[in-house]
């Protein structure tokens, strides 16, 4: 049975540096050892706290879009015509 305590699956896994912050994210929002809070991964993924040195590296996060890399490069090649 897979454990979808976070906090419980970081004593299975001590050294995961993944699972440490899985497990600390989870922590700030009401996750205990015994005890899931209903929504976490949700309240996890829409973190405000922009000030936590672990925000960037935060579980759950939605995927980001593939489109935004190639605007970017698409609007350098245009800037670059121009210099031309």
């Amino acid at each position: 049975m897979r454990l979808s305590n976070p906090i419980q699956q970081l004593k299975l896994k001590p050294t995961s540096k993944a699972a440490a912050i899985k497990a600390k994210c989870a922590e700030c929002f009401g996750c205990e050892d015994a005890y899931i809070e209903k929504g976490f991964k949700e309240s996890i993924s829409a973190c405000s706290s922009y000030s936590c040195p672990l925000h960037p590296f935060r579980p759950y996060q939605a995927k980001k879009s593939l489109e935004r890399p190639k605007k970017t490069l698409q609007r350098c090649q245009k800037d670059t015509n121009q210099h031309e």
